[in-house]
């Protein structure tokens, strides 16, 4: 008798309609922005394919989803319409963005994020690596730093390569080594060289820095201050490496850079390596779901074989 019941309940849930994700995709498009048209436009759809949709998601809800008025071009959301379009909320757009990135290997292209420092110094050698297993995968570059988790977790990229370490248990990250960092400074401004412990030379001076939020901005400071007594006086900022050399450079100033952004024979610095600075670590991440994915292994060894000689291995 119960396996009569059983068999009869699975015929039930067998018989229901399934709902397609699309349909899904349009309603909480149409919701959000308010109208068929802009919904149509942005998925690149008729607007009478995406009316359709909508009605096609209220026969199998069995409830009018939204209200419609002829010749409006806005369109207003049922009580029932409302209540489903809060249900679906931020997590159908995460599920819809990761589903295009699964898609990657039909689209062959791979969207990755790098500060811009490491993109500059390192991914000239990364992306011959890459190229000669791969020459005709579409590597899409977006230089940031500290948006890069909230990008991952967006659905906007397939991997990183950041200084950051990733809170989120939906990505997945690997060390590939550690720096440490150096103080620069102008060679004009002294024929004296100094040592990590001798830094009162440069407390009143001008200091350069990175962005606020950047990871080695925050290091520099905390380290500084200490070696001060006071923080450091800041005069300018800016994004990235190459920006905070060039200005050193110019000679506005000193600051505190990667050691491998400057050489130790550099013909308009000077360089300090900071050995009581914690090192630097590099990390390689991507998304958990991407584990196995051949473009995602292949980019974590070229970037580790392009990095081996400026990291240590920790």
């Amino acid at each position: 008798m119960e396996r009569k019941r059983l068999s009869k309940y699975a015929n039930e849930k067998a018989g229901k309609p399934k709902v397609d994700i699309s349909l899904l995709q349009t309603f909480h498009l149409v919701a959000r922005t308010g109208s068929f048209s802009a919904a149509s436009r942005e998925l690149n759809i008729s607007y009478q394919s995406a009316s359709n949709h909508v009605r096609r998601l209220e026969q199998m809800y069995g409830q009018r989803l939204i209200e419609a008025e002829k010749g409006a071009r806005k369109v207003q959301l049922t009580p029932q319409g409302k209540a489903l379009h809060a249900s679906l909320g931020e997590e159908l757009d995460t599920i819809l963005s990761r589903i295009a990135v699964l898609m990657h290997d039909v689209r062959s292209v791979l969207r990755v994020g790098v500060p811009q420092a490491l993109f500059h110094h390192f991914f000239p050698d990364v992306l011959r690596l890459f190229r000669m297993a791969e020459p005709d995968i579409e590597l899409v570059f977006f230089e940031r730093d500290t948006t890069l988790e909230r990008m991952m977790m967006d659905g906007a990229l397939d991997a990183a390569v950041s200084e950051r370490s990733f809170s989120q248990a939906a990505i997945s990250q690997h060390l590939l080594g550690a720096y440490h960092l150096a103080l620069i400074y102008p060679r004009e401004w002294t024929e004296e060289t100094f040592e990590d412990g001798d830094l009162g030379f440069f407390s009143d001076r001008p200091f350069i820095t990175y962005e606020p939020g950047q990871t080695i901005r925050t290091r520099a400071i905390e380290y500084l201050s200490r070696r001060f007594d006071e923080p450091p006086r800041i005069v300018t900022t800016a994004s990235g490496s190459t920006s905070v050399t060039r200005l050193v450079e110019s000679g506005l100033g000193y600051a505190v850079v990667p050691e491998w952004s400057v050489t130790e024979n550099h013909p308009a610095t000077r360089r300090i390596v900071l050995q009581g600075i914690e090192p630097m670590k590099v990390y390689f991440a991507h998304t958990a779901f991407l584990e196995t994915n051949g473009f995602i292994r292949l980019l974590h060894k070229s970037c580790t074989e392009a990095m081996a000689s400026a990291f240590r291995a920790q």
